[in-house]
Parts: C-alpha cells; sequence; structure tokens
C-alpha cells in the first residue's frame, strides 16, 4: 500500500490552495481516496496523479467541467496523454521548459520502473499550476472583465477534443509558416500554407463568432505581439506573410487573424 498524504501536504507540496482541492472534492474533480479516523481527507498516490492531470488540463484552458468529462472517459489514456502535453502546452518558455522536463521525468521514470515516481508527480502537479496562475494573470491584462466571461462561456460550449485537436495544430502550422517566411508569396508552397492557416483559423474562431468585440480584442493582442513566445500564437511578421499571400492570389479568402 503506497502512502498517503494529508490535504495540507498536498497544499503544500504542489502549491495548491485547500479551499481549491476542498472545491475539487466538493464538485467531484478529485476527490480524497479516504478519510482518517478523524474525518480528515486522506489522499492516495493514485489521487496525486488526477490532481496533476487536472491541473494541467486547466493550465491548457480546460473549465473543471471539461476536465472531469476528459478524464473520465473510458478510452481516456493517461501515458499518451502525458506525452501529448509535454509539447502542446508551451506559454511562457521558462515555464514551459519546467512543465515539460517535469512531465518528461513523469513518463520516463514510469516507462523505466512500471511505477509512478511521486516526486516527479508532486513537482508536476506544481509546476502546471504556476503556470495556471501566470496564465490567468496574463489574460486578466489583456480582456475586460465582460471579455473574460465571454470567453468562459465559449469554452463551455467547445468540446474538449476539438479544443485540444486545435492547440495542438497551431505550433506546427506557425513553426511550418516561420520557417518559410521568404517564400515567394504567389508561389503554391505559399498558397498551401496560406490555405492550411485559413482552414486552422477558421475552426479556432467558429465559437467567437457572436461575440465581435471579442474577435476583436484578440486580433488586436495578436497584432500588437502580445503573446510574443507562445508557439502556440502567432505574431505580426506571421501575420503580414500570409497577408501578402492573399494579396498575390488577387483575392481575400478572410483576415490572417481574428
Amino acid at each position: 500500500m503506497g502512502r498517503e498524504y494529508r490535504i495540507g501536504e498536498v497544499a503544500a507540496r504542489t502549491g495548491v490552495t485547500v479551499r481549491t482541492l476542498r472545491h475539487y472534492d466538493r464538485i467531484g474533480l478529485l476527490g480524497p481516496t479516504g478519510h482518517s479516523d478523524g474525518g480528515h481527507r486522506r489522499y492516495a498516490e493514485g489521487d496525486l496523479l488526477r490532481l496533476q492531470q487536472v491541473l494541467t488540463l486547466r493550465y491548457l484552458g480546460f473549465r473543471p467541467r471539461q476536465v472531469g468529462e476528459t478524464l473520465d472517459r473510458p478510452d481516456f489514456d493517461l501515458l499518451a496523454s502525458l506525452d501529448a502535453r509535454r509539447t502542446v502546452p508551451r506559454d511562457r518558455i521558462a515555464t514551459l521548459e519546467r512543465i515539460e522536463a517535469d512531465l518528461a521525468e513523469m513518463v520516463g521514470s514510469h516507462r523505466a520502473t512500471g511505477e509512478w515516481a511521486w516526486e516527479h508527480v508532486l513537482a508536476a502537479a506544481a509546476s502546471a499550476r504556476s503556470g495556471l496562475h501566470e496564465r490567468e494573470t496574463r489574460m486578466e491584462t489583456l480582456y475586460t472583465p465582460e471579455q473574460l466571461a465571454r470567453f468562459e462561456e465559449v469554452e463551455r460550449r467547445v468540446v474538449p477534443a476539438e479544443r485540444a485537436a486545435i492547440e495542438a495544430a497551431w505550433p506546427p502550422l506557425i513553426a511550418e509558416v516561420r520557417a518559410n517566411l521568404g517564400l515567394d508569396p504567389a508561389s503554391r508552397e505559399a498558397r498551401d500554407l496560406a490555405a492550411r492557416w485559413d482552414d486552422l483559423l477558421a475552426r479556432t474562431m467558429a465559437p467567437y463568432e457572436r461575440f465581435e468585440d471579442l474577435t476583436v480584442a484578440i486580433g488586436e493582442n495578436i497584432e500588437r505581439g502580445a503573446f510574443a513566445g507562445r508557439p502556440d500564437v502567432t505574431d505580426p511578421a506571421r501575420l503580414a506573410f500570409i497577408v501578402r499571400v492573399h494579396a498575390a492570389r488577387g483575392g481575400d479568402s478572410g483576415p490572417a487573424s481574428p
């Protein structure tokens, strides 16, 4: 039987507040395996692993209900999910390198021994919590309270699998455009890149169509470089390239950004 952790220990080791852990328990997202004779929550090693997954998905933008639906799916593959999370979530370079390293330690250790190294699980949970805090703070400086509320409404309407697919598709496409900024905008290769860009942009922005002010704000933040350093968000140079390709083919297929 593995070690059990008191709620205060979990909070101290991961940076998640006791209040948040109690909230997760109340909404059925993460409950303790058991309770002490005095009625105190006791978290087992499996609970720590679920907490790490909860925090990583929250960091990626999933709402609590979406997190629960994702983790509780019968076909949910834990190792595949951890592998995907190593490369998809890259907000701030320093924070994301720490998250990636911790997830790599988790997966590598498990594959080598067949068991979870709980020190790595706790470290990964703490890293994800730190990243989540940075992400939430950053969003509050870029959007009004009303716009943040609209983000939440949109997120409730997007299927988690579709969100994950879109988030996974942007970094390699943005990197490919960056590597090909020197292409002739009229070339077939440039047109193919722009067509893939337009398709993914349409998928990304479809849930936001009801909120014109929000799409405008997103576009303005991208165009002024507010998300510089994020490989899942474009920058002005790459937007300008897509605009040049649109112009070279003599038509307007839509905006290069929201």
